[in-house]
């Protein structure tokens, strides 16, 4: 028992030194960031929420870079359960806590594109919306989440199958990167600090909240009072998507 307590007092303090490393020390926490040229960012996310519960870590160290404009596209208000303009409101406030202003952020309201984990967005009309906020802003960098969409839920998949459709179909500017949000296994996905050295050192780009950040991320979610029921408030102390983002790079056909 005392070498099972021993070795488990091992992980833990390494796995904290490394992410005080990863956090706070500038040369490793800007080792795997999103290059600096990327001077306008757009985030693309399904619902209400998603912005703080997948991408906290990465929406407060990109909004703090004084070079970088950041943008959100939500594309559906979250009407899940009627409660669409609350939803949106709530985004708002959370997002300004982020440091995402009101200005940057377009939230749409589709009929085809309800707030539904069983339904399937069609590709061809995400890619367009998308391709349309990516020129009309210039974006540089498109940010998404990945095939796994964090929690399986179709409409988050959907945007990222939207994207992979732009850049098979070579519709976006030869400039623009795409980086889709790492999906990881259940235990990975509820291990916080445990999770960090490895997905740091594996990841292609990472962001790493700090504990001020942490807090941060916490009060913006509490802005999303609609959605903040027991097992998300379970979710935002466990899951390591609130202390690190971990990204790939969606490589587009060669031209």
């Amino acid at each position: 028992m005392e070498e099972l307590t021993l070795i488990l007092t091992s992980i833990l303090g390494f796995c904290t030194l490394f992410y005080a490393l990863a956090a706070y020390i500038r040369p490793y926490s800007r080792l795997k960031a999103i290059s600096s040229a990327a001077k306008r960012v757009l985030l693309v996310i399904a619902h209400p929420d998603d912005e703080t519960m997948f991408f906290g870590p990465t929406m407060l160290n990109l909004s703090r870079r004084e070079e970088t404009e950041v943008y959100l596209l939500c594309l559906s208000n979250g009407d899940y359960r009627n409660k669409g303009k609350v939803r949106k409101r709530e985004l708002y406030k959370a997002c300004g806590m982020l440091g995402v202003p009101e200005e940057n952020i377009t939230v749409l309201r589709y009929t085809r594109l309800r707030d539904d984990p069983r339904v399937r967005w069609r590709e061809e009309l995400v890619s367009d919306i998308v391709q349309q906020h990516v020129v009309s802003h210039d974006i540089d960098v498109v940010i998404t989440f990945d095939r796994g969409g964090v929690s399986g839920h179709k409409n988050h998949s959907s945007v990222y199958n939207a994207l992979a459709l732009l850049h098979l179909e070579k519709r976006l500017p030869k400039t623009v990167q795409v980086f889709c949000l790492r999906s990881v296994n259940l235990l990975r996905k509820y291990s916080l600090v445990f999770d960090v050295p490895m997905s740091f050192l594996l990841a292609h780009t990472a962001y790493v909240a700090s504990l001020s950040d942490w807090w941060t991320i916490q009060k913006a979610m509490s802005c999303h009072h609609s959605q903040y029921v027991w097992f998300r408030k379970a979710y935002m102390l466990f899951s390591r998507y609130v202390v690190i983002n971990t990204f790939d790079r969606l490589n587009a056909p060669s031209r």
